[in-house]
């Protein structure tokens, strides 16, 4: 797309902008992001992103989401009377015609958002510290949305951590057997069924009202967290995912990641190691913001909650790769079956590390 297209585009938002230039920006695998520089070179900048309308089908109603949720942080930002508001909350700009998005001649959605500057953030977490810090960073969303009913968002991706809904899709991929690949792997398949009556607690908690329906983000990874030049925390973005769910789910698939050194396709399956040291101080970060809200059956379910989505995830891998490799991106033939064991491993790993990780949530 040519510079004046974008610059159209630009314009079919309600705010006037002297566009300077407009480039590509970041690396994200889902949606388009370029960044609008503007003159004076002292007036801020904005990012202009497409959101990809074929993996978030409502847009409409995901950015809906994201007006709530921002506007309320925003209005407690301002009633403690906080100075850098617009530093600490993404800011979104409405189009003319007062949607949240504006589309191009190909049907395509595009937002525009405030460019928060001098601002940074970590690919990977290195060390405890960062751990903690993004920690409670989540821990610090979930309490700003924790007075705010989950019923009053979509579900942007429907179903897309309840474990119900995911084992009958894992079970329709084996009645299905597309790739005819069931026999080859019913000792990997049996280790996911066997669990499922244990692990499908979370949604039955849910659907039973026995946890409660919060907003969470649902994309739990520190490149998700925006820090300032010193290595202070401003505000969590990538605010896509945001919709109605568990607590439990933020949480448990941040330790799915951070808390495994090995990568979650490993193929040598004894490198798949507990980090215990990066787990504690997630924990620890989390709970010094989240254990003023969360019910004590959720802080008692945290390390259940891992356990929880590396299940559900090594489940997703294994349908995907009983369907014949149709979902999930692959570098090489069988690798969704390498992801599959690999968090089955984890799995397991984590089941045998469960009274260490109990422990340390209980000393919070």
């Amino acid at each position: 797309m040519s510079n004046s297209l974008f610059s159209e585009l630009v314009n079919k938002f309600d705010i006037n902008l002297n566009i300077n230039e407009i480039k590509a920006f970041g690396n994200g695998h889902i949606n388009d992001t370029y960044l609008v520089r503007t003159l004076p070179e002292e007036a801020p900048n904005y990012i202009l992103q497409r959101k990809n309308h074929k993996i978030f089908k409502d847009v409409e109603g995901m950015m809906n989401n994201i007006v709530i949720a921002t506007s309320h942080i925003r209005n407690q930002l301002v009633a403690a009377g906080e100075t850098e508001v617009d530093r600490k909350v993404m800011t979104y700009y409405p189009a003319k015609d007062g949607k949240m998005f504006v589309n191009d001649d190909e049907g395509n959605f595009w937002t525009l958002f405030l460019f928060i500057s001098d601002s940074q953030g970590v690919e990977n977490i290195q060390k405890p510290e960062q751990a903690y810090s993004a920690a409670r960073a989540f821990g610090h969303f979930q309490f700003q949305l924790s007075d705010l009913p989950g019923e009053q968002l979509i579900e942007t991706i429907p179903n897309f951590h309840n474990g119900i809904s995911r084992f009958n899709d894992f079970k329709t991929a084996i009645a299905n057997d597309a790739a005819g690949r069931v026999s080859d792997n019913q000792l990997l398949i049996n280790k996911i069924i066997e669990r499922s009556e244990n692990m499908t607690s979370i949604q039955k908690w849910l659907n039973d009202k026995i946890l409660p329906l919060r907003i969470t983000h649902n994309d739990t990874k520190i490149n998700n967290v925006l820090f300032d030049k010193d290595g202070n925390t401003l505000c969590i973005i990538d605010l896509d995912t945001v919709m109605p769910g568990s607590a439990l789910y933020d949480f448990g698939d941040a330790i799915r990641t951070i808390g495994n050194k090995a990568p979650e396709d490993e193929p040598d399956l004894k490198k798949i190691i507990f980090n215990q040291e990066i787990y504690e101080a997630f924990a620890k970060g989390y709970l010094s913001e989240a254990k003023t809200f969360l019910t004590p059956l959720e802080i008692e379910s945290l390390p259940f909650s891992c356990r929880y989505m590396a299940w559900e995830q090594a489940m997703r891998f294994l349908a995907d790769y009983l369907n014949g490799d149709t979902y999930y991106k692959t570098d090489y033939p069988g690798h969704n079956l390498v992801r599959a064991l690999a968090q089955i491993r984890y799995l397991e790993v984590l089941e045998e590390n469960r009274e260490v990780m109990e422990a340390i949530v209980k000393e919070g």
